[in-house]
């Protein structure tokens, strides 16, 4: 919301802008900008009950003319401001969450299904109070009925603090391969696909490091990770329990010689196209990437992966083609960045608050 969604309307200098979310350590200071730091719980806690009427309380002060919404959790107080005292609203969806919830472990068995209903309830009455819809993956048109007519397509592309490499990459040290795993920590995020395919090409060469780095939102998972790596010292965690920021993450990508990008076959995460495979290919990180049509075919366009199927996988023969392939013999421009996004973002905005 700040890096690509704030900072792209402040830009314009048109709007003064408000941000609302959780207590983080460094709030940066931006012309234009205002943070709002109200929530301050974990995942499960009886405060997350109380974090939308916070945020109707603030709402109330600010009086906006537009309200950008990114959670479910806030839909049925941004409507009841609205009917009180009237604005625009613009749902930005970043994920299925019906899909999440019934197809993850996120929530227990017997549950999930109520859950997910309720959220796709107010996701269809949302229709009544939303003015338009920014859907972050191109199926989402197709997954969303509910959005149709009024929605946009706006990608989470690579918001770059450097220029994208113009070199072909080999990786430097042929015996000395760091992998990584970044961004949201999870079952069906694939982290513990990517440890077994790192202890795989560990027992062949004995120099493979994985840095895992990014916020698992749910203990259970954390504890399962924790005990999966207690004694692989060629593994490194970094976040976990906190929250890691995105220039953390981005000093990872460009130290690494691998991202490894492999989801469990899932219906919550089948449609998606990873965040970080625009990361990857804005910095150009070499992928060993799913054997998954849509995001091999991105990737492929630059020379920017091996494609992996982890179940069938050779390591001796991943390591060889690891080691002599030479990748990004196209560069990606900005067809992978979010600067091809940021002009449809700030022409809606414009069109909802003439």
């Amino acid at each position: 919301m700040y890096e690509k969604f704030g900072l792209s309307l402040g830009q314009t200098s048109k709007y003064e802008i408000n941000i609302i979310g959780f207590c983080v350590k460094n709030i940066p200071q931006t012309v234009n900008i205002t943070f709002h730091p109200l929530f301050n719980f974990k995942r499960l806690n009886i405060s997350r009950l109380a974090a939308p009427f916070q945020c109707l309380k603030k709402y109330h002060q600010l009086r906006p003319e537009l309200i950008i919404i990114n959670t479910h959790e806030l839909l049925i107080v941004t409507f009841l401001y609205r009917i009180l005292f009237g604005c625009k609203v613009a749902y930005d969806i970043q994920e299925n969450y019906y899909r999440n919830i019934l197809y993850t472990n996120t929530f227990p068995l017997l549950i999930k299904p109520f859950i997910a209903a309720y959220i796709r309830g107010k996701e269809y009455l949302s229709r009544l109070f939303v003015d338009h819809y920014f859907l972050a993956e191109k199926q989402y048109q197709n997954e969303f009925t509910f959005a149709r007519g009024k929605c946009t397509v706006i990608e989470n592309k690579y918001l770059p603090s450097v220029t994208i490499p113009d070199v072909q990459k080999q990786i430097k040290n042929s015996e000395q391969i760091t992998l990584l795993f970044s961004g949201t920590i999870g079952e069906s995020t694939g982290v513990f696909e990517c440890i077994a395919l790192t202890k795989k090409l560990h027992e062949i060469n004995p120099e493979i490091r994985l840095n895992i780095i990014g916020y698992c939102a749910q203990k259970s998972t954390l504890i399962k990770l924790k005990e999966t790596i207690k004694n692989s010292d060629f593994i490194t965690l970094f976040g976990g329990s906190e929250l890691v920021s995105h220039q953390e993450v981005l000093a990872a990508i460009q130290k690494a010689d691998f991202g490894v990008v492999y989801y469990p076959t899932n219906k919550s995460t089948m449609n998606t196209m990873p965040t970080k495979l625009f990361e990857y290919l804005g910095n150009g990180l070499p992928m060993l990437l799913q054997d998954h049509e849509p995001w091999v075919e991105l990737a492929e366009k630059y020379e920017a992966c091996i494609p992996i199927n982890i179940h069938t996988i050779n390591p001796g023969q991943l390591l060889n083609k690891m080691k002599k392939r030479k990748f990004y013999t196209t560069i990606p421009k900005d067809e992978i960045l979010w600067r091809s996004e940021e002009k449809k973002l700030i022409e809606i905005v414009n069109n909802l608050l003439i």
